[in-house]
């Protein structure tokens, strides 16, 4: 059996690729999933065992935590089931971990936590630096910066081994951010005008660099997660429909003024929180897909010498849609 490693959040877009990873290489995972149908699809990636239940479970992440050598902290979201908001997901999640490993009487090499761009809000395309302080703009980009804190408050306090990685948008094979299906159809629509610049990187390259960054990193460090080279909104979404066919996405801000966008989140966001159902539309989500921010992964490249797979988009494309676009 080789050493432990506990990923919370394993069974999503991200966690399952880096349990492959993680178990090719010769680690023993243990993951976090909420539901027994999540939980098949992490074993069903290599876990040797996965716990069943929610961050909000300090025991179970206790369990997940003692004699680890890693811990990846990756479960988050941008919003929940009915009054289940980013600020309970991530920064109350995060604190519980923080309390988890408290207890759980040993301390691992490194707590890798996945945060993300969002915490610098919109920047109107300026490059960010990892030192720059944290600007979020959203309920999501707040809850992610709050647990950045956190941490890095246990890590001066008592030498808690964190290392934060602010991610940008991760694509790949099957993944949502594509709109694949959309696209086929005919039927993408996305809010703002697809000028925005994304901060973007392949499944491949972030699961790397997540592992990098872990494995390797600053105790105490913030790396950023993205390629150099970021991509405006509609060039993105052409390029998945140049490989899939259909029509790339059209932009709402064209036909529909960015204030009533969000009276009409607000009030749609408002009703389904009251019923106990997750929204897909709330104005952080249109936030967030509006923003414009770049990246600059200068420790990945510098400090840890990283070598991309896919550091510009067409290859990554070529890469996702290589079978047809298939789901993993």
């Amino acid at each position: 059996m080789g050493d432990k490693v506990f990923v919370t959040g394993a069974n999503g877009q991200l966690g399952v690729p880096l349990i492959r990873s993680l178990v090719a290489d010769g680690y023993t995972v243990v993951g976090q999933a909420r539901t027994p149908k999540r939980k098949a699809r992490v074993e069903q990636a290599g876990a040797s065992a996965c716990l069943l239940g929610d961050v909000y479970d300090i025991d179970l992440l206790t369990d997940g935590c003692r004699d680890a050598r890693f811990v990846f902290h990756l479960a988050g979201a941008i919003r929940g089931r009915g009054q289940e908001t980013a600020d309970r997901i991530n920064r109350m999640g995060t604190a519980n971990l923080l309390a988890a490993l408290e207890r759980a009487g040993s301390t691992p090499e490194a707590v890798l936590f996945a945060s993300s761009c969002a915490v610098y809000g919109d920047r109107s395309g300026l490059w960010m630096e990892e030192d720059m302080q944290p600007s979020p703009m959203t309920r999501y980009g707040l809850s992610k910066a709050e647990a950045e804190a956190m941490l890095l408050e246990a890590h001066a306090q008592r030498d808690l081994p964190v290392r934060i990685a602010r991610i940008g948008i991760v694509y790949g094979p099957g993944f949502t951010v594509l709109l694949e299906d959309a696209i086929r159809r005919g039927r993408a629509w996305l809010p703002g005008e697809g000028q925005n610049l994304m901060p973007v990187i392949h499944v491949d390259d972030a699961v790397a660099a997540l592992r990098a960054v872990a494995e390797r990193g600053e105790n105490g460090g913030v790396y950023h997660v993205s390629t150099w080279t970021p991509v405006q909104a509609n060039d993105f979404y052409r390029a998945v429909a140049q490989r899939v066919g259909g029509k790339p996405a059209r932009f709402w801000s064209t036909y529909v003024p960015t204030f009533v966008q969000q009276g009409i989140a607000d009030t749609y966001e408002r009703a389904l929180s009251r019923t106990g159902r997750r929204p897909l539309l709330t104005p952080d989500m249109l936030k967030l897909l509006t923003a414009s921010v770049r990246l600059k992964p200068e420790r990945l490249d510098k400090e840890l010498g990283f070598e991309w797979r896919y550091p510009e988009l067409d290859a990554g494309m070529d890469a996702t849609f290589a079978d047809g676009g298939s789901r993993p």
